[in-house]
């Protein structure tokens, strides 16, 4: 079961890396490593995340495929 605490995004909607909230008090913003702003497309997800990190995506960002948190995504 998918846990309601999991971005939503439509398949084949278009977002970009972000910033991702602070998982406690003190922490700073985790950034996505080596992508805060780039642009991708969202090919399937979310599927079940251990970290509760918004849901795991299957995502397209120049032309490579790769899985990634949706607590790091924003649909533009």
């Amino acid at each position: 079961m998918i846990d309601s605490s999991y971005k939503e995004f439509a398949i084949g909607s278009l977002f970009k890396f972000v910033h991702a909230p602070p998982r406690w008090k003190g922490e700073e913003p985790r950034e996505p490593a080596g992508l805060l702003g780039k642009v991708g497309t969202v090919l399937a997800g979310p599927d079940v995340d251990p970290h509760d990190w918004g849901g795991i995506f299957d995502v397209l960002v120049g032309g490579q495929a790769f899985r990634y948190y949706g607590d790091f995504m924003e649909t533009i």
